[in-house]
């Protein structure tokens, strides 16, 4: 591993799992998620690049994670969390970056997840009546026959 591109000892929660020169990828637990945003933020981070997720169904869980960017220190910092698939909720970031909203809501969309602390309207697929789409479970193959009625 080369130089932590952090100015600062992290908490003793913000584990990280890989660092360079001008990277770091860092998981934190669900409870913690809103409080390593608005620190990162404190110490410079302050361009939200992404809010995303990737679902790992073999576990049961959700990985949701958000990328920053700081002018500052030229380095990126990427905040992953984990959450289960049957439950997925988690504290919004738009209350620290503004334009987290338009990713919270593309994430809740495309994987169900929902973002606590907003409303959330349709962004892309408006009265769409499947469930979500990004979701590994998903079979759209079904769902096109049922929907379209193809046999």
């Amino acid at each position: 591993m080369s130089k932590c591109p952090l100015p600062v000892t992290p908490p003793k929660y913000f584990i990280i799992r890989r660092s360079e020169a001008n990277y770091l990828l860092a998981e934190v637990p669900k409870e913690k998620y809103v409080e390593i945003a608005l620190w990162l933020k404190s110490l410079g981070y302050d361009r939200l690049l992404t809010v995303s997720a990737i679902d790992w169904i073999d576990k049961g869980l959700f990985e949701v994670y958000f990328l920053l960017y700081s002018r500052k220190y030229h380095s990126y910092v990427k905040v992953a969390t984990y959450i289960p698939r049957e439950k997925p909720d988690i504290p919004t970031l738009s209350n620290i970056w503004p334009n987290a909203s338009f990713h919270e809501r593309e994430v809740c969309e495309l994987f169900g997840i929902t973002f606590s602390g907003r409303k959330l309207k349709p962004l892309f697929v408006e009265g769409w009546a499947g469930p979500p789409p990004f979701r590994k479970d998903f079979d759209w193959r079904e769902y096109v026959r049922e929907a379209y009625d193809i046999t």
